[in-house]
């Protein structure tokens, strides 16, 4: 099912057709209604299909057109299958930062002296580790390496 939008100049009728990608037509000479006088013209064609492409036409002449292209939706249950891996060192992606943040705030971190060592899983190998200084009121924490 395809949601067609379009802008065009308020006050128009335009109609579109919808083409198979081998050309065979789906929808011949459907009207797109315009919302208001916005200039706007959507419509929802249950019969379009991704890969689909549709013409749109001003009565007169084709004025535009496009490749049906729905959004990817993910499921509630499509970041389980997003890989775990622990990085080797330092994140170098979103996937690895949001391990490495888990990690931090709910896997073994030990602060000692002036370091902060955060633990890969099997809570004996270092992932990285943070230099930490402390003055009178005040303790900094360096960047993980």
């Amino acid at each position: 099912m395809a949601r067609l939008k379009f802008f065009w100049k308020s006050g128009e009728t335009l109609t579109y057709e919808a083409f198979e990608a081998d050309g065979t037509v789906r929808t011949t000479s459907t009207s797109i209604p315009e919302i208001g006088t916005t200039g706007y013209y959507t419509v929802v064609d249950a019969s379009v299909v991704t890969g689909d492409v549709a013409v749109i036409n001003d009565g007169t002449n084709n004025v535009g057109g496009g490749e049906e292209n729905p959004p990817v939706i993910i499921s509630s249950d499509g970041l389980d299958s997003v890989s775990t891996t622990e990085p080797s060192g330092l994140a170098m992606n979103f996937r690895e930062q949001m391990v490495q943040l888990y990690r931090r705030f709910f896997g073994k971190v030990t602060l000692s002296g002036n370091q902060i060592l955060n633990f890969k899983s099997d809570e004996s190998t270092v992932a990285t580790t943070q230099e930490v200084e402390e003055t009178t009121a005040l303790q900094t924490q360096g960047e993980a390496t």
